[in-house]
């Protein structure tokens, strides 16, 4: 098959599960592009998309909700599924709030939607201005100062079980 892996990164993070994930998915003999959303031209070439966003102030990356609305009607044909990066997956009830609060449910309807996965990213405050640190301490529960959150926390593990799922998926015979 061949698979669109389709990213928007604020700070490379996502980018490199973008990159994770197309290597799971090639390893199941899958032709596999990995590309920034905004530098897809078409879809028409591809047998399924997966899409992934970066989180930040609260929400998927803007680049992510034109691209659904740019290829609303090959997403509603093809298979997707769909990641975010998020670090508040690692408070208490993380990964609830985001699927609750951080998509738009409008457009998740746009898309043959597969299965959605949520995981914890990578935060390095040196590279977070002042007024962005205020945003996202605003957005914490308060169970821990964010301040505990700075550093690597993708699980690389969980990334190559998901990934492999969907290749299993994609090998399996179509009726």
């Amino acid at each position: 098959m061949k698979v669109l892996i389709a990213y928007a990164s604020a700070k490379g993070s996502t980018a490199e599960v973008a990159a994770r994930i197309g290597h799971g998915i090639a390893e199941r003999d899958n032709q596999v592009t990995v590309l920034d959303v905004r530098e897809v031209q078409s879809l028409g070439a591809f047998d399924a998309v997966i899409l992934g966003s970066a989180v930040r102030a609260g929400a998927w990356l803007p680049e992510v909700t034109e691209f659904i609305n740019r290829f609303r009607h090959e997403l509603s044909e093809k298979p997707v599924w769909l990641w975010l990066s998020c670090i508040r997956v690692l408070e208490q009830h993380g990964e609830q709030h985001v699927r609750e609060h951080y998509v738009d449910p409008g457009l998740l309807k746009h898309m043959n939607l597969k299965e959605m996965a949520v995981f914890a990213g990578r935060l390095s405050l040196s590279e977070v201005d002042w007024n962005e640190r205020w945003t996202l301490a605003a957005r914490y529960d308060g169970h821990t100062w964010p301040s505990g959150f700075d550093g690597d926390f993708r699980d690389w593990k969980t990334i190559d079980l998901w990934a492999a799922s969907i290749a299993a998926t994609l090998s399996e015979p179509t009726a």
